[in-house]
């Protein structure tokens, strides 16, 4: 903290650091104010997957911790920009920045302290997201797998038979090892015509393919038994290890995979999914620093105007910007655009946007020069 404090004082002046003390302290209140509505979403979440059996209790908390933390890079774009935006329309609201411009400090001074400010934020978010989340989201991906099969192994009961949900297989296990994670003597029946399926083994556990998020259950050193008894085609295979497909992998399990991989891991294999997944830890970081700038332009205000009279505008540009950004990257995972083009298109417009923003008291005033000479023509 003294080293931190000490380059503060000697590289920026008072109102320098008067800009970044308003700042961060929006930002951290904001943060603190979306990161506890995404707590309490995901922790409802936990305790109805705890409710129904499918997750244990004692695991909430730590995958709570893993969740939060990882939605960082998400909420942290929004976070900077209404700090951005709050603080600056304060301050417009309550003439200082009038009053730091008749003392001679130009707007470009401004704009030097938010670009100082998004960009110190902005390099937060992609060292987060492009190494630190991933770890974290693979932390809570392996013990959240562990603990679904540890609940769905707990569930079966041993030596009593249970059904599956759809009534088409029937499980028997004669107990479990003593970490809970594997069947002894497992005795499984698939009713399906016109050839039933029964599978006998010594030894069983459940599975989760990392990539797709399959369920598998993994028999081992057994027979498996297909048709009828008494049949011609009556078969008996003695297999050493068998997978049955138990339960397909959703959607939005993959997209949670593709989260937790590393960044270097996904620039390597360099498929149009793997390349959608990078651009948008990256368009995380280039999005705060081109909205806190744009936060500019809806904080100030005219003379009769509300504080927060900028911000149903502000509110829909974030919209707008993170919807295209979540299309674009659907396009590109499923090869509709170019990865070269990728999320870049959605950047450059928002720059175009931004310069015209800041640059409308000209255009409206080169426009009001333009209008006379056509009237003349």
């Amino acid at each position: 903290m003294p080293v931190i404090r000490q380059f503060f004082h000697s590289y920026l002046t008072i109102i320098d650091r008067y800009f970044m003390r308003e700042f961060t302290l929006n930002l951290l209140a904001v943060t603190a104010v979306l990161w506890l509505i995404f707590v309490a979403t995901r922790f409802a979440r936990y305790l109805a997957q705890a409710a129904v059996g499918n997750l244990p209790s004692d695991v909430i908390f730590t995958l709570l911790g893993y969740s939060s933390l990882g939605a960082l890079p998400v909420l942290l774009p929004m976070s900077a920009f209404l700090g951005v935006m709050l603080a600056l329309s304060r301050m417009s609201s309550d003439n200082e920045l009038m009053v730091i411009s008749a003392c001679g400090i130009s707007s470009r001074r401004v704009i030097r302290n938010v670009l100082l400010f998004a960009g110190t934020v902005s390099l937060i978010i992609a060292t987060l997201s492009l190494f630190i989340v991933p770890d974290v989201l693979s932390n809570r991906n392996t013990l959240e797998q562990k603990s679904k099969l540890s609940a769905d192994t707990a569930g079966l009961i041993a030596g009593s038979f249970k059904e599956s949900r759809d009534g088409n297989w029937t499980f028997y296990s004669e107990g479990l090892s003593e970490d809970n994670l594997n069947m002894v003597e497992v005795f499984i029946e698939i009713h399906r015509e016109p050839k039933p399926l029964v599978f006998r083994s010594s030894r069983g556990r459940f599975e989760i393919d990392a990539e797709t998020n399959n369920k598998y259950l993994v028999l081992e050193d057994g027979y498996r038994y297909e048709g009828k008894a008494g049949q011609q085609d009556y078969t008996i295979t003695r297999f050493e290890t068998h997978s049955i497909l138990v339960e397909t992998g959703e959607k939005e399990q993959l997209a949670e995979y593709l989260k937790s991989l590393p960044s270097s891991l996904l620039w390597q294999r360099g498929t149009t999914r793997d390349l959608a997944e990078l651009q948008w830890r990256i368009s995380a970081a280039v999005m705060t620093l081109i909205l806190c700038v744009m936060a500019l332009t809806f904080a100030n205000n005219g003379p009769r105007t509300g504080r927060f009279a900028g911000f149903l505008p502000a509110i829909l540009i974030y919209i707008i910007y993170s919807n295209l950004l979540g299309v674009t990257r659907a396009w590109v995972t499923k090869g509709v655009m170019a990865p070269w083009v990728g999320l870049v298109w959605v950047h450059l417009v928002m720059i175009l946007l931004l310069i015209v923003m800041l640059n409308r008291q000209k255009i409206h005033f080169y426009w009001l020069q333009l209008r006379p000479n056509r009237g003349a023509v």
